[in-house]
């Protein structure tokens, strides 16, 4: 016995228990996603509050990403990638730095390994802690959607880390 919480969900696979930040409990896919869009593993996580269940969290939606993660990788580069064509402040570039990003594909975008995180509801989203992009420093950001469909990005440069 390892004293490691895990949990078996069909469609999804091993998901490990692991004190997240502050008071969320955060659980882990293992082994992670491989992507061949960034030819690297991606993490996925699920955080909960400290008294929710694992199944309050919304699995068909969490089975359906996992099972397609370049299909929703792909979506979160090309939105933003448009938020970056016509807000390139927002990413810390000037509209000089992001001219050589107009006519470049949405992958181009200088970003690290991506992150899944869920949460319970519809809402999830696809992390790039890392990148060469002003806005990556020092937290990254990341594409909030709604079920299948990216809504907006969200800043994490003045996040506060917890705990």
């Amino acid at each position: 016995m390892t004293g490691v919480e895990s949990s078996f969900r069909a469609g999804i696979g091993t998901l490990e228990l692991e004190h997240g930040p502050g008071e969320l409990r955060m659980w882990t896919l293992q082994p992670p996603l491989a992507s061949t869009l960034f030819g690297t593993v991606v993490p996925v996580n699920i955080m909960l509050e400290g008294t929710d269940d694992l199944d309050t969290a919304n699995l068909g939606l969490i089975a359906e990403v996992v099972a397609d993660p370049d299909r929703h990788l792909a979506d979160a580069l090309r939105f933003a990638h448009q938020k970056l064509l016509d807000d390139p402040a927002f990413f810390g570039l000037t509209e000089a730095e992001v001219e050589p990003y107009r006519e470049a594909p949405s992958r181009s975008i200088p970003l690290g390994e991506p992150r899944l995180v869920f949460y319970t509801g519809a809402q999830w989203c696809a992390f790039f802690e890392e990148g060469r992009l002003p806005i990556c420093d020092p937290y990254g950001f990341s594409v909030a959607f709604e079920h299948h469909r990216p809504v907006r990005v969200e800043d994490w440069q003045d996040a506060e880390i917890l705990g």
